[in-house]
This record gives C-alpha cells, sequence and structure tokens, in this order.
C-alpha cells in the first residue's frame, strides 16, 4: 500500500461520483420510509405482502448503499488495494440484486391489479381489516372493490343489503343500503397508488444502476493504478 503525493484526477472522479452513490443511498432510504408511511393503511387490507416487502427491502438497501460508499471514501483515503476490492465486490453484489429485483418486477408488472381485487376481496370477508376497510372508504370517498355491491351479504349476513357507514360518511347511513352509498370502488385508487410508486421505485434503481456501472469502472481503475504504482 504506497501513499501517493499528489491526487489524480481520477481519484477525484471516484470520490465525487461515490458522493453522489451516498446521496442516492440517502435518497433510496428516504423513497423507503415515505412508501411506509405513504397510505400505508392500503397493505393492511393486502393479503399480499410483497409490496410491504419491497418497501422494507427499500429501506434496507438505502442503508446498505450508504455503508458501502462510506467503506469507498475509506479506501480512497487510505488507497487501500484490499478495501477498494471490498467495495468493489459489494457494489457489484448490490448492482446484481438489483438487476434480480428488476427482472421480478418487470415479470410481475402486469399482475398488480390482479393481486389487488383478489386480496380487498377476501380483506372484505376479514373482520378484523374492517378498521382498515374505514379508513380507506372515508378518507378517500370510495366504497368497496368495484362498487357498494361488494359489500351485500357480506357485511352483515343477516340483513344482506346492509354496507358499512363508512360507504356514504355518516351515522347508520349503511342500513339504507345503496341509497347513500359512494359510487366509487377502492380498487382504482389503490392500483393507481401502487403503480406510482412502482414507477418511482423503478426510476430510483434505474438511476441507482447506472451510477455502480460507473463506480465499478472506476473502482477497477482505481486498484490497477495502485497495484501499478505500488
Amino acid at each position: 500500500m504506497g501513499y501517493k503525493s499528489r491526487t489524480s484526477p481520477k481519484e477525484v472522479f471516484f470520490g465525487i461520483a461515490n458522493l453522489l452513490f451516498l446521496l442516492m443511498g440517502m435518497a433510496v432510504f428516504v423513497v423507503g420510509v415515505y412508501l411506509k408511511v405513504s397510505r400505508s393503511v392500503y397493505t393492511e387490507l393486502l393479503d399480499s405482502r410483497e409490496f410491504e416487502t419491497g418497501t422494507a427491502l427499500c429501506v434496507s438497501a438505502g442503508i446498505i448503499v450508504v455503508v458501502v460508499s462510506l467503506i469507498g471514501f475509506w479506501g480512497l483515503w487510505m488507497r487501500s488495494h484490499f478495501v477498494l476490492s471490498l467495495y468493489f465486490f459489494s457494489v457489484l453484489i448490490i448492482f446484481c440484486l438489483e438487476i434480480a429485483a428488476g427482472i421480478i418486477a418487470y415479470v410481475y408488472r402486469n399482475k398488480i391489479e390482479e393481486v389487488i381485487v383478489d386480496d380487498l376481496r377476501l380483506g372484505l370477508k376479514d373482520t378484523k381489516r374492517r378498521v382498515a376497510w374505514d379508513t380507506v372508504q372515508e378518507k378517500y370517498e370510495c366504497c368497496g372493490v368495484h362498487n357498494y355491491t361488494d359489500w351485500m351479504g357480506v357485511y352483515d349476513v343477516n340483513v344482506p343489503t346492509s354496507i358499512p357507514d363508512s360507504c356514504c360518511g355518516y351515522p347508520d347511513c349503511g342500513e339504507s343500503g345503496s341509497a347513500a352509498a359512494w359510487r366509487i370502488g377502492c380498487v382504482e385508487d389503490a392500483k393507481e397508488w401502487l403503480e406510482e410508486n412502482y414507477l418511482l421505485l423503478g426510476a430510483v434503481c434505474i438511476v441507482i444502476g447506472a451510477m455502480h456501472v460507473l463506480l465499478l469502472v472506476l473502482t477497477a481503475t482505481l486498484i490497477f493504478l495502485l497495484r501499478r504504482n505500488g
């Protein structure tokens, strides 16, 4: 491990790129937290936990990227072959995981609506999710999955025409059935929200993936130069 008296342009460029990598890691963490808390009540209605798992992975990935970028700064400051090699393989592993996640997301992109509808229909029959349903319906002024008829015979088997009061916005209105119910189903809003967030995650991954390629090239170049001058 040998020290140079001057900093090469490649080291400066690497430092700038790694700083951007650090900032992107922080951005991924913030995006993950935002997706976790933004309309999180929707995830309580879904049996499938892919989105909840995805947001948790997003938060974890942000933390990992920050740690790895700090390793990169350490290796640059020490001009250490070992630390920079550790950094290189860490970035490579993250890049491969991102590619795998991107492929999975692409394969399942057209199944979002199908999964949402199936999960929401199951959620209607689960009394433990009634509070979440009430919250969604009151907040977004929607009723049922597609419309108020989804609740009929489900909400109260003894009164098949009854619907939740959250479907119409005032106490005891559900007893009147469809007369006062909101006509809009909740599935469209949920689908739009999930699709927008998938696009956001996809855009972030593409930008970070491009940065990974640049960092891999720069790191390999630095390791080569340090070994040649070592």
